[in-house]
């Protein structure tokens, strides 16, 4: 039996202070990924391994060594040293459909820089959904990258 439902939208941003350089955050958030993508953030299990391609149809994507994969996200823009902007697809199994519009941008702010992360949820979206996507993100970066970055 099919259902008919409302989509609905939802934004949120946030932003975390870290001391290095932009260019520093820019290179340890894309090229060591899989260092600071914490192990309870990893749907195919501990052991797999998080890739980001940053250029225009590059993926954020997880692998396992049974060949198991997971497109996170892809890259939708990039402009490098300072924004990505990627699009990802929750399916129905994980609460979707929904589709996620990230941007990550970096500011620098004196001898620090602000990591922003905005977000733009759109589809079966509830207050539930948008508080986890939110927590998600907030744990990863403003948790996970912030100590690895500046150890």
């Amino acid at each position: 039996m099919s259902e008919i439902t409302d989509a609905k939208i939802i934004e949120y941003q946030f932003e975390v202070l870290i001391h290095r350089s932009a260019a520093d955050i820019w290179l340890l958030m894309i090229d060591q990924i899989d260092h600071w993508w914490m192990d309870d953030f990893r749907a195919l299990g501990e052991g797999s391994k998080v890739t980001l391609n940053a250029e225009t149809g590059g993926q954020l994507i997880e692998s396992a060594a049974d060949g198991s994969a997971l497109e996170w996200y892809r890259v939708q823009m990039v402009v490098p040293g300072k924004s990505l902007y990627l699009v990802g697809y929750m399916a129905p199994d994980w609460g979707g459909p929904t589709t996620s519009m990230l941007k990550l941008a970096i500011e620098e702010r004196g001898e620090s820089c602000a990591l922003i992360v905005s977000d733009a949820l759109l589809g079966n979206v509830t207050e539930a959904s948008a508080s986890s996507a939110e927590g998600g993100w907030r744990t990863l970066v403003g948790d996970a990258f912030k100590a690895f970055v500046e150890k």
